[in-house]
């Protein structure tokens, strides 16, 4: 038993070695460097879906349950209404993968008492079929520019 604790130690001393030494001489990198040579990601471009792009997606959206979740929160918001106009929008990288629906009512809406939302943005993330996730963004005059863009 001593023994093959001894040979153990023995075999696995020289591994040990060799990988500190390849770790310690690896050429060590500001932190500045590191972050600023690291890829930065493409901002998103948008494109406008098609008539037949939208009906699909919409279609989607009430098929799942994160879609419905979304819709509730833009009923909860007050972004429902005759007065409401919505468009949608393909990520160009994602492609169907990643959509955005844009709200905008004639008049300011929301559900904080302080700020009227010009206009309400819902990013959904998809896997496969399944919307996996939504982001919203609110946008008013008071928050400033949007943080996404999008083509109009």
């Amino acid at each position: 038993m001593k023994k093959l604790a001894v040979l153990s130690v023995l075999m696995a001393t020289p591994l040990l070695w060799l990988l500190n030494n390849q770790v310690s001489a690896a050429p060590k990198r500001n932190t500045s460097e590191s972050i600023h040579s690291q890829a930065k990601p493409t901002p998103a471009k948008w494109r406008k879906m098609n008539e037949k792009e939208e009906i699909d997606q919409i279609k989607s959206i009430i098929n799942h349950r994160m879609g419905v979740a979304a819709l509730n929160q833009l009923a909860l918001e007050g972004f429902v209404g005759y007065d409401c106009k919505r468009s949608f929008y393909f990520n160009e990288l994602y492609g169907n993968l990643q959509t955005l629906m844009r709200v905008k009512c004639n008049s300011p809406r929301g559900a904080s008492s302080a700020i009227g939302y010009d206009e309400i943005r819902v990013i959904f993330n998809r896997f496969e079929s399944n919307i996996e996730d939504f982001k919203i963004e609110r946008v008013s005059k008071e928050t400033g520019s949007p943080k996404t863009k999008l083509p109009d």
